[in-house]
């Protein structure tokens, strides 16, 4: 047996190539939430090693912005991993419950999804063929009242 060595970037974009295939095919979601947030982990670090921010950092950002307190990057990240329903899918410690209740199941995993994809961006570009379709399958199926389908930099969510 001859062995391999993998970059963490190509762990990560097979994770969320993965998440994407089993998102836009309608299947499994806590597999796709459970498959972005393990690439987003190795995402945020390998991003923030070159010396940018990651898509963490851009929320405390919008935050502040808006006039909220500025929160430490493992702060904000934990409360967006709580609120995606990632920390509650891959880990079950002492004293947790045995079930975990889910408003909406796919709005999690395209969330997860689409925290993960900002930061491989950062790292190797748009241009892959994989991400190429999901931006074409974000345009076709997703609420543009609701979405930044065209993903317009300048694009402001509508008030909830």
């Amino acid at each position: 047996m001859t062995t391999q060595t993998y970059t963490r970037l190509q762990i990560a974009a097979d994770q969320l190539r993965a998440a994407i295939g089993l998102f836009v095919a309608r299947n499994d979601r806590f597999s796709v939430i459970t498959l972005a947030g393990a690439a987003d982990v190795i995402l945020s670090r390998l991003v923030l090693n070159t010396g940018q921010s990651n898509f963490t950092d851009s929320i405390i950002e919008m935050e502040v912005e808006k006039g909220g307190p500025r929160q430490t990057r493992a702060v904000a990240g934990t409360a967006v991993n709580d609120m995606l329903l990632i920390n509650a899918i891959k880990h079950f410690d002492q004293g947790d419950s045995g079930t975990v209740e889910v408003d909406d199941l796919d709005e999690c995993a395209l969330a997860a999804i689409l925290k993960a994809l900002p930061n491989y961006v950062a790292l190797a570009g748009q241009n892959e063929d994989w991400i190429t379709a999901f931006y074409y399958w974000i345009r076709q199926n997703l609420d543009p009242k609701k979405y930044n389908v065209n993903l317009d930099p300048n694009w402001v969510a509508p008030a909830a």
